[in-house]
């Protein structure tokens, strides 16, 4: 007989499902078990809950460290014929660590105020650009 998955809001799961993000474990690995609730269940407890919302935004936040000292030990334990393995791994880590958290582990220096310019305003903005450099 096959268990549903659960769909109603549960504080047991939002805070297991929380704690075992900031551990670094994936949303996908944790949704995974028939007991756990999908992916989409999670993602519509985050638009409809707002105290789990904020607490699923920590704990992505933390998953990010949790991550990166995973790919600090990667490194570490890294043998000389894994390195190319090893160095996949930590690549991909920098890569989600800089999508979760970009302010802390992204390229650029992402500012503190989003820019909050319309597509439009940076169109017209491309084109006066453009007239000037006719111009002149």
């Amino acid at each position: 007989m096959m268990t549903e998955r659960p769909t109603l809001f549960s504080e047991a799961l939002a805070a297991e499902i929380c704690r075992r993000l900031a551990d670094g474990e994936l949303l996908g690995d944790i949704c995974g078990p028939a007991r756990m609730p999908s992916r989409d269940t999670v993602r519509r407890w985050q638009s409809e809950n707002g105290p789990f919302r904020e607490r699923y935004a920590i704990a992505r936040d933390q998953q990010a460290d949790a991550l990166a000292e995973e790919a600090i030990h990667i490194a570490r334990n890294a043998e000389a014929d894994s390195v190319t393995v090893c160095r996949l791994q930590i690549d991909t880590i920098k890569w989600l660590i800089a999508k979760i958290a970009p302010r802390r582990y992204g390229d650029k220096v992402v500012p503190a105020a989003a820019v909050n310019v319309s597509i439009g305003d940076a169109i017209e903005k491309g084109r006066e650009r453009v007239a000037r450099l006719r111009e002149g």
